[in-house]
Formats: structure tokens, sequence, C-alpha cells
């Protein structure tokens, strides 16, 4: 009966095992569908941020500028000839641009369109994406809960075989009082040896105490094979995270750089019009002729209120998008990081990267240890069959060494 019990928790312990090692393999595989859901998303990210602050607003600034810039002149040019002839100066321009544009893009046709503020960048973002959609739906935090969940019913099934191995040394290392014994019927074969496990309490007295050492080494080599494939799955997780936390860091620095560029760009226009208002009205007062002088200082206040006016629509452009807007959140956090967030996100990924080195070290240090597991294992058996006490103190310190890089593994 006692190896009968030893052979079916054996057989608990393999399937237990393989289990494991099959949930750790679907939680590494779902860690790695993150990474590539992150990639694919924060790529698809990228993509639609420098295309509509590159590539569309810039041309889309420039009509609200020249569309301002002829709304304020055409009040005077019924009675001035240079503020009619800038106006309908900026008023070609402005049209000219808008022909010119497909009508998919920002400035082809009036959908995104807002009066006075030109034109609203996070809405259309919010178009472009729902083109998108597919790639946007992609959820690699849930993708990363779901490996969360395979690893944890891998610790689970890693549990069930440790305590199997622990019940099979109980019952190898525990005597039936006599009063369980039962006596073999007549005629039947009763199979003692060769032991599947050590059996300290069948031993006799004289080698009990070597048996009890070759049993710590035979559970040994069951406990460190789950130790290693539960340092494999940590390691996986943190690479995976490591490998997002770079990517995601990449898309907000070029995401925020990309709307930083385009606002500054969009402000240093307005600042430019705002001079040239100034070095209009300059050349206006060193003139000798008073009509000419009027007719430059009406063009140069009206350039004034209109570089006041880019300024607006520079900072409505360029703002930061909310979730309000429609944008997809990992975009809006993306659009609205700052320099000063970038250590923090850079601390974050180093320190997924010293979980997976250890994760990494500790993995080898148990790969170590089973190794010289075995060879304590054979040395401890031949010792037992040689019946030479002296031979046990090789095994011995193979063993002592095994459960010291254990140790150091996990501290």
């Amino acid at each position: 009966m006692r190896i009968r019990v030893q052979i079916g928790l054996i057989l608990i312990v393999s399937l237990a095992t393989l289990l494991c090692t099959w949930q750790f393999s679907q939680a590494g595989g779902s860690y790695q569908d993150a990474l590539r859901e992150d990639v694919k998303r924060q790529a698809a990210v990228q993509e639609d941020v420098r295309h509509l602050y590159a590539d569309e607003a810039p041309p889309a600034f420039l009509v609200a500028a020249e569309e301002a810039r002829a709304r304020a002149l055409a009040a005077l040019a019924k009675d001035n000839r240079l503020a009619a002839a800038e106006n309908e100066l900026a008023s070609r321009t402005a049209f000219s641009l808008r022909q010119a544009a497909p009508p998919g893009l920002l400035v082809g046709n009036d959908t995104y369109l807002t009066p006075n503020l030109g034109y609203d960048v996070p809405r259309r973002l919010a178009g472009a994406q729902q083109r998108s959609a597919g790639l946007y739906a992609l959820n690699p935090d849930a993708t990363l809960r779901e490996g969360d969940r395979w690893a944890s019913w891998a610790l689970v099934s890693a549990g069930i075989a440790g305590a199997a191995v622990i019940a099979a040394a109980v019952a190898a290392g525990v005597l039936r009082p006599p009063a369980w014994r039962r006596p073999v019927p007549a005629g039947v074969r009763v199979l003692r040896e060769p032991e599947i496990i050590p059996q300290p309490a069948t031993a006799p007295r004289d080698d009990r105490r070597s048996v009890w050492c070759h049993l710590v080494v035979f559970c040994l080599l069951f406990f460190l094979p789950l130790g290693q494939l539960a340092a494999a799955g940590t390691e996986q997780r943190a690479q995976a995270q490591a490998a997002r936390r770079a990517v995601q860091l990449s898309t907000d620095i070029a995401a925020s750089g990309e709307r930083s560029a385009f606002l500054t760009r969009s402000v240093q226009a307005a600042h430019v019009a705002d001079i040239r208002a100034a070095v209009r009205t300059t050349l206006a007062l060193e003139t000798q002729q008073a009509r000419d002088t009027r007719s430059e200082l009406e063009v140069a206040r009206a350039e004034t209120a209109v570089a006041a006016q880019l300024r607006r629509v520079a900072e409505y452009m360029g703002r930061a998008p909310v979730r309000a807007d429609g944008v997809d959140p990992a975009t809006v956090t993306a659009l609205s990081a700052e320099p000063e967030q970038w250590p923090a996100m850079t601390a974050e990924q180093n320190h997924q990267v010293t979980l997976g080195d250890r994760a990494g070290n500790r993995g080898l240090l148990l790969a170590a240890a089973t190794a010289i597991g075995v060879v304590a294992e054979y040395l401890m058996a031949a010792a037992i069959a040689a019946r030479r006490r002296r031979w046990l103190r090789w095994p011995a310190a193979a063993a002592v060494l095994s459960v010291a890089l254990t140790v150091v593994a996990f501290a």
C-alpha cells in the first residue's frame, strides 16, 4: 500500500508539473501578445499624430491665418486701397490652399472648422482614429492580466505538485503502526525492491539516516524544476513590461514632440505677424505723405489685431486633447506628456529590466542547483548500494551546495 500511495503521488506530481509548465507557457504567450498589441497600437498613435500635426495641421493654420487676415482687412477695403489689395491677396491665398487640398484632409472641408479659431485638431484626430478602430481596440493591459491569471493558475499547480512531493516524503518516512499492518495473502508476491522513493520508514536502523538524506535529495529534484518554471514566468513578464514601457516612452516623446513643434511654429507665426504690424507702423510714421500714413496705419492696426487672433488660433489648434474630444486615452496621455515625466517613465522601464535580470539569475542558479542535485542523487544511490558510509560525505556536500544555491536564488 505504501508503494501504491507513492506511485499515485508521483503521478500527481508529474501531471501537476506538466500542467504548470503548460500554464506558464500560456502566460508567456499572453505577455508576448500584450507586447505585440502595444507595439501595433503605439505605432498607430505615432503615425496618426505625425500625419495630423506635421502634414495636415500646418496648412490648416496657414488657411486660418489668411482667412483671419482677410476678415480683418475687409472692413477697411472700401476706403483703403492698400487694405483692399491685402484683403484680396489673403482671400485668394486661403481659397487656393483649400481648393488644392483633397476633401479628406483637414482643410479640404469645413467639418472641423470653428469660427474665428481655426480647425478643431483634436476632434480631427478622434475622427482619424475611428477609421482605425481595430488597432485602437487592442487592449494590451487586458492581455497582460490574462497572462497574470495563467501565471496564478500555474502557481496553484506548482503548489499542488509541491504538496504531493511533501506527502510522498511523509508517506516514505512514516512507519505504519502494527495494528494497521495486514499479512500478505498466500500466493501473492510483493515487490519490495528496488524502491521508487527512498523509504526511511522501512530501512534498517543503521541505514535510516543515509536514507533520509537520500529522500531529501530525491525531493529536491522535484522542487527545483518548479522554481525554474516560476522564475522563467517572472522573467518573461518583466521583459515584456520593460519592452512595453520603452515603446510607450518613445511614443510619448514622439507624439508630444509633434504637437509641441506645431504649437511652437504657430505661436512663432503669430509673433511674426505682430512684428510685421509693428514694422509697418514704424515705416508709416517715417513717411512724409499723410495720405500714405493713414492707410498704412490702418492696415498696421488691423494686422496687430490679427496677430492677437492668431495667438488664440495657435493655442486652440495646438491644445492637448482630452477624453471629451473622443481621442483614445493612450493618445491623450502621449500628447499631454511633458519632459518632466520622462525620467519617471525611464525609471519604471529600468525597474522592469532589473526584475527580469533578477528572475533570469534566479533561473540560472536553480538550474545549477538542479544539476548539482542530480549529481548528488547518483552519488547517494551509489554510496547506499555499496554500503560505503564514507562515500556519503560527497553526496551530502553536493546536496548542501544545491540547497545553498536555492537559498541564494530566492534571497
